[in-house]
C-alpha cells in the first residue's frame, strides 16, 4: 500500500506553526483538492493547539505557487459537485481570513491565481524582492473561482482590483505594496523569519474580513474603458466586474456566490475551453524545448534590416550579446542600432547594460567563435546562399546555423553550407521582439542535435520554438497565403475592400486580408504570398494567374500599400484615412453584395482547410502545433482556439457540411477531417509524428 506525499510541509518557530508548501513531483506548487484539504487538516489543528499563537504560510519552493493545475480544470468543471466543491473552497478562505490566530504568507517569487488567492485570505502579505503577484485567469477567459473577486478587495481599492483582474496583469513587489496588497517588502535573505515577526506582532489582533469600500460607478468606469480598449470587453472581464457589484451591493458573501456561478459557466464555454486549450499547448511547447543543450552566451546576425536588427534586439534584451553585421554603409549599421534604441524606448527602459552587448560590424568581428549564427538578409535564394557559404568560412564548425526566411527552400539553402547537418531554418515573425513564434525548418539532413539547439535558442531569445516541415511557405507562410488570397477573390467577386475586412474582424481576426496587404505591401505579397507559395501549391485549387493578374493591375495603377499612401486604402503620415475607390475601377470588376452572406465564412475555412491539408501532408508534427502556429504567429482568432480545435469544438462532420457548401473546389476539408467526421474523431486524439513528414499517410 503506498501513502500519498503531503502537499505541505510544517515547521514551527517561536510559537509559530510555518507551513510550507511543497507540492511533490512539481517544480511549482499547483492548488488543487489535494493541498487544500492538506492545508484544511493544518489548519484545524493549529487553531485547536494552545501552543501555537499565529501561522506563516510559506513554500519550500524558489516560488509561491503558479495556482491551479489548468490540465485538471476541465475535469473539475465536469463534476456534479462543482459548485459545492468552490463552496467548500471559499469556505476554507473566509475561516483563514477571520481566523482568531493571525495568518501571514510569505511570497517569494510568483504568486499567482489560486496561489495568490490563498495569500488574500490570510491576515497580510510579506513578500521578498523577487515576488511577482496577479491574477491571471481572465486570460483564460475566467475568472478567479477560489474567492478572488471579493478577497483582494480586503488589501486594494476598488478600481485597482478592477484593473488588476480584468487585465490579468501581475506586479512585482514594491507596486503590490503601493497599491496595499503587500505589507511588508522583506529586504532580509530570511523570508520566513520576517514573516513570523509579523506575525507574531499580530497576535491578539482583531480578526475579520472586511472589504475596502467601493461603489458601482468605480466599475462602470472600468467598463467603458475596456469596451473603448483594442482587446476590448470580453465575456470573462464583463462578468468579472458583475461579480464585484454583487459583492459592493450584496456583501461578500453573495460576491463569493456570484463567483462560483460566473468561474463554472465561464469555464464551461468554448472561449473559455479555447484559451485553456491554448495555454496547455504552448506550456508542452516550452516543455517540449527544454533540452539538455548548452545555453549559448551569444548570436551572430548576418543582416542588420528590419529582421536581422529585431533578432539582435531581441537578443540583447534577453541578456545575450548580439554582432550585426551588414555589408552595406555604416548608415544601415546606425539604422540598425536604432532599431534597438526604438525597442528599449517602447519599453521604458533606457539600459546602457542592454547596449553593451549590442556589436555592429561590417566585417566577420566576433564571428570565429559564435554558438549560433542567424542569416537574416533579403529573401532572395542566390543571396541568401552566397552569404551562407560566406557564412560558413568565418565560423567554428561546431556552430549552429540558421536562416530566417518565411517560404525559401531549407534544403535549397543547406547546399551552400560546409555542415549541412548543423543548419536549421528559424522563421522569425515581425516585428521580432514582439511576436512570440518561431518555426522551426530542419531539412533532411538537419541532425536532431541541431533542432534541439535551435529550440533552445529560440526559448533563451523568449519565443516558442513549433517544427514544422520544409515544404513551400513551411505552414504558416502557406496559410496565411490562402487566406490573403481569399480577400482578392472576394475582391473580384465585387465586394468592397471595407466590408472585406470587416468581415474577417466579425470572424475574431485581428485585421481583415486587405489591410494585411496594405500592412505587407503588394509587391511583397506577389513576390512571396504568390510567388513562393500560392505558385506552388494552390493552382490544383485556385486560378493563382488570375490573382497574380489583379495584384499586378493595382501595383501599376499606384495601389501599393501603406508605406507609399495609397493601397485598398488611403493614407496620410501613415495613417488611415478611408477606403481606395479607385481599387474597384482599376480592377474593372462591378460592385456586387452576392458574396458578403458568406464572407466570413470563406475567410474562416479558407484558413481552415489549408491548415487540414499541411496536417494531411505532414508538413506538421501535431493539429496542436498549428493550432499555436496559427494563432501566434499569423493571427487566427485567438478565441477560437486555432484551427484544428475549432474544428474539434464545431465537429468535423460539421465542417465537412460547410465545406461542401461553399465548393470543396476551393474549400477541400482534407482527407483527415473526411475521416474524423466518418469515425466521430477529433484532432486533438491524433498521434504527434516525431519530425514532419513521419507516418504522413497513417495519420491523414
Amino acid at each position: 500500500m503506498t501513502t500519498e506525499q503531503a502537499t505541505i510541509v510544517r515547521n514551527d518557530r517561536d510559537r509559530v506553526a510555518v507551513l510550507l508548501m511543497d507540492y511533490p513531483g512539481r517544480t511549482m506548487n499547483i492548488v488543487d483538492e489535494r493541498l487544500l484539504d492538506d492545508l484544511r487538516t493544518h489548519v484545524d489543528r493549529i487553531l485547536a493547539d494552545a501552543s501555537v499563537d499565529a501561522i506563516v504560510l510559506g513554500s519550500a519552493k524558489a516560488a509561491f505557487g503558479a495556482g491551479a493545475d489548468v490540465a485538471w480544470l476541465p475535469t473539475l468543471v465536469a463534476r456534479p459537485d462543482a459548485e459545492e466543491f468552490l463552496a467548500k473552497v471559499h469556505r476554507l478562505m473566509l475561516e483563514l481570513a477571520g481566523s482568531p490566530k493571525p495568518v501571514v504568507a510569505a511570497v517569494a517569487g510568483s504568486a499567482l491565481g489560486g496561489a495568490l488567492e490563498l495569500a488574500l485570505a490570510t491576515s497580510a502579505i510579506v513578500a521578498a524582492e523577487n515576488a511577482r503577484l496577479g491574477l491571471p485567469e481572465v486570460t483564460l477567459g475566467l475568472l478567479p473561482g477560489g474567492g478572488g473577486t471579493q478577497l483582494l478587495r480586503r488589501f486594494v481599492r476598488l478600481d485597482a482590483a478592477a484593473d488588476l483582474l480584468t487585465t490579468g496583469r501581475s506586479v512585482d513587489a514594491r507596486q503590490a505594496a503601493d497599491l496595499g496588497l503587500v505589507q511588508q517588502v522583506a529586504t532580509g535573505s530570511d523570508l520566513i523569519a520576517t514573516a513570523v515577526s509579523v506575525a507574531l506582532g499580530r497576535v491578539g489582533a482583531l480578526a475579520g474580513v472586511a472589504l475596502l469600500p467601493g461603489t458601482a460607478s468605480v466599475l462602470d468606469a472600468q467598463r467603458d474603458a475596456l469596451a473603448d480598449s483594442r482587446a476590448g470587453l470580453t465575456s470573462a472581464a464583463a462578468k468579472i466586474l458583475d461579480v464585484l457589484a454583487a459583492g459592493i451591493a450584496d456583501g461578500i458573501e453573495e460576491g463569493l456566490a456570484q463567483e462560483r456561478r460566473g468561474f463554472l459557466e465561464l469555464a464551461r464555454s468554448p472561449y473559455s475551453r479555447a484559451a485553456i486549450h491554448m495555454f496547455l499547448v504552448e506550456a508542452d511547447a516550452k516543455r517540449r524545448a527544454r533540452t539538455a543543450e548548452e545555453r549559448v552566451g551569444g548570436v551572430a546576425v548576418v543582416g542588420g534590416g528590419q529582421m536581422g536588427a529585431g533578432i539582435a534586439a531581441t537578443a540583447v534584451t534577453r541578456g545575450l550579446s548580439a554582432v550585426v553585421r551588414d555589408v552595406g554603409s555604416e548608415d544601415s549599421l546606425d539604422r540598425a542600432r536604432a532599431y534597438l534604441d526604438a525597442v528599449l524606448a517602447r519599453s521604458g527602459r533606457n539600459d546602457d547594460e542592454v547596449r553593451d552587448r549590442w556589436t555592429a560590424t561590417v566585417d566577420w568581428e566576433g564571428f570565429s567563435d559564435a554558438g549560433a549564427v542567424v542569416e537574416a538578409v533579403f529573401e532572395d535564394l542566390d543571396l541568401k546562399q552566397r552569404v551562407l557559404a560566406d557564412v560558413s568560412d568565418h565560423v567554428p564548425d561546431s556552430a549552429l546555423v540558421a536562416t530566417n526566411t518565411s517560404a525559401i527552400s531549407i534544403a535549397r539553402l543547406a547546399s551552400a553550407v560546409s555542415h549541412p547537418d548543423r543548419f536549421i531554418g528559424m522563421h522569425f515573425f515581425s516585428p521580432v521582439e514582439r511576436m512570440p513564434l518561431v518555426e522551426l525548418i530542419p531539412h533532411r539532413d538537419t541532425a536532431p542535435e541541431t533542432a534541439l539547439r535551435a529550440a533552445a535558442l529560440g526559448r533563451q531569445l523568449g519565443k516558442v520554438p513549433v517544427v514544422v516541415g520544409d515544404a513551400p511557405g513551411f505552414f504558416t507562410s502557406r496559410v496565411y497565403a490562402r487566406w490573403l488570397m481569399e480577400g482578392i477573390r472576394l475582391l473580384l467577386d465585387g465586394l468592397p475592400a471595407e466590408e472585406i475586412d470587416a468581415a474577417a474582424q466579425s470572424a475574431g481576426f485581428p485585421v481583415g486580408p486587405l489591410r494585411a496587404h496594405d500592412e505587407a505591401t503588394l509587391e511583397l505579397v506577389i513576390q512571396a504570398s504568390i510567388g513562393q507559395v500560392a505558385e506552388n501549391v494552390m493552382t490544383d485549387r485556385l486560378d493563382v494567374p488570375a490573382l497574380r493578374e489583379a495584384l499586378g493591375k493595382l501595383v501599376a495603377g499606384g495601389v501599393r500599400g501603406r508605406r507609399f499612401g495609397k493601397g485598398f486604402y488611403v493614407y496620410e503620415d501613415g495613417k488611415r484615412k478611408g477606403p481606395n475607390d479607385e481599387v474597384i475601377a482599376i480592377l474593372g470588376v462591378p460592385p456586387s453584395e452576392a458574396a458578403r452572406d458568406t464572407a466570413a465564412e470563406r475567410l474562416l475555412l479558407a484558413f481552415a482547410t489549408e491548415s487540414f491539408l499541411c496536417w494531411d501532408d505532414g508538413t506538421l508534427c501535431h493539429p496542436d502545433d498549428g493550432d499555436l502556429a496559427a494563432v501566434l504567429g499569423i493571427g487566427f482568432p485567438r478565441l477560437l482556439g486555432g484551427p484544428f480545435h475549432w474544428a474539434d469544438e464545431q465537429g468535423a462532420a460539421a465542417i465537412v457540411k460547410r465545406c461542401r457548401a461553399l465548393g470543396t473546389s476551393a474549400f477541400p476539408p482534407g482527407v483527415a477531417l473526411e475521416r474524423l467526421a466518418a469515425e466521430g474523431g477529433r484532432f486533438a486524439h491524433a498521434r504527434r509524428r516525431m519530425a514532419p513528414f513521419t507516418d504522413a499517410a497513417e495519420q491523414a
